[in-house]
């Protein structure tokens, strides 16, 4: 009888280490899985960070568009192509007196304009005729009608600017400001695009090849 005794305290203990291993179990699971979770996370952002930055360079140009390279390579393209230099007589002597100089002080210019001529009755490209210019007799005679008119304004532009803004350094500008008016005073009214008229003629540089301030 003692020893049946002893076994079933024997038995007892065991269902007791039992127990206490399942309220364990119950108490820390939850804590554990979430430790392990959150382990998971960091590791998946500590890879993904590296493999983003070791991604081959090559691979990350493919993502580039090809729309935008082909949008760069027409740019290219089109700033290659020469526009054609118009000149005249009248444009090759222009006088002007500087602003603030009482009309005691001149400045001499010689001017051609790089001209850009469409026929906007074909479609693109076919509708670019500016390597046709020197044959098309028609446009150029058209805007010959019109030389001391675009003398005139290259006149009053440069009348406006005095002696230190006709240096060099800003030469641009005042070429950008003619060619600005030069389009909106006369080719533009010129070659207005009708149904009848589909012929567009645009001043796209405007070359102060010679500036002689006296």
């Amino acid at each position: 009888m003692a020893d049946e005794g002893e076994e079933g305290g024997g038995g007892g203990g065991g269902g007791g280490g039992g127990g206490d291993g399942c309220s364990a179990l119950k108490k820390y699971g939850p804590l554990a899985a979430i430790v392990l979770l959150a382990q998971v996370v960091l590791a998946w952002g500590i890879i993904s960070f590296v493999f983003k930055d070791n991604v081959p360079e090559e691979e990350q140009a493919d993502l580039i568009p090809e729309q935008s390279v082909e949008l760069r390579s027409g740019q290219v393209e089109e700033k290659s192509r020469l526009p054609f230099y118009y000149s005249s007589e009248a444009m090759g002597t222009i006088t002007a007196n500087p602003a603030g100089t009482n009309s005691e002080r001149f400045v001499v210019l010689t001017v051609q304009l790089g001209l850009e001529a469409y026929d906007r009755g074909e479609s693109p490209p076919d509708d670019d005729i500016t390597g046709k210019m020197a044959d098309r007799a028609d446009i150029t005679d058209k805007i010959g009608l019109y030389d001391q008119r675009i003398v005139s304004v290259i006149s009053k532009t440069v009348r406006i600017k005095t002696i230190d803004e006709l240096d060099g350094e800003f030469i641009h500008e005042i070429e950008a400001q003619i060619r600005k008016q030069l389009n909106k005073e006369i080719f533009e009214r010129l070659f207005t695009v009708t149904e009848d008229e589909t012929i567009e003629v645009i001043v796209s540089e405007v070359d102060i090849s010679n500036i002689i301030i006296q």
